[in-house]
């Protein structure tokens, strides 16, 4: 156990924020993990997949995603919003595409379900997509794209939230961060690239970081309700959205594919995630998937994928210290560095798994 300043890395212009830490083994959080979601009801292997999820993000530096949001989802289960064994079901509407019920589920039972349907049927015919509906959150879409990278598949993965988004030149949010995920598999684990994104400066749940741990935030990530910048994460009430007027129009038509397809609620009509814990969140996702064996061979496309690559690290940086990296490539780097000197974990959420832990009788051992 190191007690230490940690700063935990994003994926969008390198957001940060920075709080007291300790440093945990990343097993150690995936057994606490897993244990909370089995005594909360869940499946065994179920458990397993959505801890594995949330750890894996925390190892990839993405923290914002990780095992923090088991306090969320166990508020949400105990007040019945989240269903923990829900009856997911897929339906194939034609060779290539389907669609998940996620029965109000975890959203991570439900997308990898549809990753799993979507690499099946395009195993099949080359190509597939499948929208999800009645879902919940997710977590970091990099793990459904990386799944589908390791079936020899390039991947797009989206998913939307509640309004937590202001549109450019709008004082209030309309949108959620909509992020988009874009995975194409590599020769290796390690050349592998892997865009996921939010379509906002800063991930949501970065800013829920910030208020758990007590500390402010840039001024530039979000507003309060009067639509005036903030530092307090308290008192956000939206973020902005990324590249200005880009970013935006990006996290609306991302807003599009997941709500219209099935019919589910868009932006303001959909239930806070931080909202009522009683209240159903109806979310949507899509997931499309290609084969790449159908245009090339496979070894021939992942070797010039890692060629890319290390041509890509290869250009001159304009600073020494800042190497040029290609999508996903920072995270590789932190999961190596972390599965050896342990995740992250704020002192507040500490203290958080510890009261979780006695409710649930699961020890988290430090």
């Amino acid at each position: 156990m190191v007690l230490g300043h940690a700063r935990f890395y994003e994926r969008i212009e390198m957001a940060q924020i920075e709080t007291d830490s300790i440093s945990v083994p990343a097993d150690t959080v995936r057994v606490f993990a897993v244990d909370c979601f089995e005594r909360l009801g869940l499946k065994a292997e179920d458990a397993y997949l959505v801890a594995d999820s949330l750890v894996e993000s925390n190892l990839r530096g993405i923290d914002s995603h990780g095992v923090a949001r088991l306090l969320h989802y166990a508020n949400r289960i105990k007040h019945g919003s989240i269903e923990t064994r829900p009856e997911i079901q897929f339906s194939k509407l034609t060779p290539s595409l389907g669609k998940i019920d996620g029965g109000h589920g975890l959203g991570q039972l439900a997308m990898h379900r549809a990753t799993g349907e979507a690499i099946q049927m395009a195993k099949e015919v080359g190509s597939a997509w499948v929208a999800v509906e009645n879902s919940t959150h997710c977590g970091a879409l990099a793990y459904y794209g990386l799944q589908a990278a390791r079936q020899g598949m390039m991947a797009i993965v989206f998913t939307h939230a509640d309004s937590m988004v202001v549109p450019y030149a709008a004082k209030h949010a309309f949108c959620g961060t909509n992020p988009i995920c874009i995975a194409a598999p590599g020769a290796t684990e390690e050349s592998t690239m892997c865009l996921d994104m939010a379509t906002s400066v800063v991930p949501w749940n970065t800013v829920a970081n910030a208020a758990i741990e007590g500390v402010s935030i840039p001024e530039h990530w979000g507003v309060d309700a009067a639509g005036v910048a903030t530092t307090d994460p308290e008192k956000v009430r939206g973020v902005r959205a990324f590249g200005e007027y880009k970013g935006s129009g990006l996290g609306l038509m991302i807003e599009v594919f997941c709500s219209m397809l099935m019919g589910s609620p868009f932006g303001p009509h959909i239930a806070p995630m931080y909202g009522d814990p009683t209240q159903r969140r109806h979310l949507g996702g899509l997931v499309g998937v290609i084969d790449v064996r159908r245009f090339r061979d496979l070894d021939a496309f992942t070797g010039s994928i890692a060629r890319m690559g290390q041509e890509w690290n290869a250009q001159e940086p304009v600073d020494e210290t800042e190497p040029v990296l290609f999508p996903g490539q920072r995270e590789i780097m932190t999961r190596r560095q972390r599965l050896c000197e342990g995740i992250p974990l704020g002192v507040k959420v500490c203290e958080a798994f510890h009261a979780l832990g006695e409710e649930l009788n699961v020890r988290f051992a430090l």
